[in-house]
């Protein structure tokens, strides 16, 4: 990976209700997703500690047995291991950013 892309450069795939690009430093990664209308992240969790960035669009984000609604612009921090789902909330688009250390390989292409 270069030292320098546009999100315009970065090559977007399809996994299950959404378009996602990925970014990774060493220890950082940046994911790009694109969530479909009223689409719906499943509950679930990770070892990685987590935050989001709403770009654009409407969700609510449920985390340790919590739900908030969040809108363009809100930060979102979600420890690791912590079970969370996310439901947008709008018939358009949600485009949020991920972020994660460490890296998640499990999304890197084999």
């Amino acid at each position: 990976m270069e030292f320098f892309e546009s999100w315009a450069d970065v090559p977007e795939t399809h996994v299950g209700n959404m378009d996602r690009k990925i970014f990774t430093g060493k220890n950082v990664m940046l994911v790009r997703n694109s969530i479909e209308p009223r689409a719906v992240v499943q509950n679930h969790s990770h070892p990685h500690e987590q935050m989001i960035i709403v770009v654009s669009g409407e969700c609510d984000v449920t985390s340790g047995g919590e739900t908030k609604h969040f809108c363009s612009g809100a930060i979102i921090s979600i420890p690791s291991n912590e079970e969370h789902s996310v439901v947008n909330t709008k018939d358009e688009r949600l485009v949020a950013i991920d972020i994660f250390s460490p890296i998640r390989e499990d999304f890197l292409e084999k």
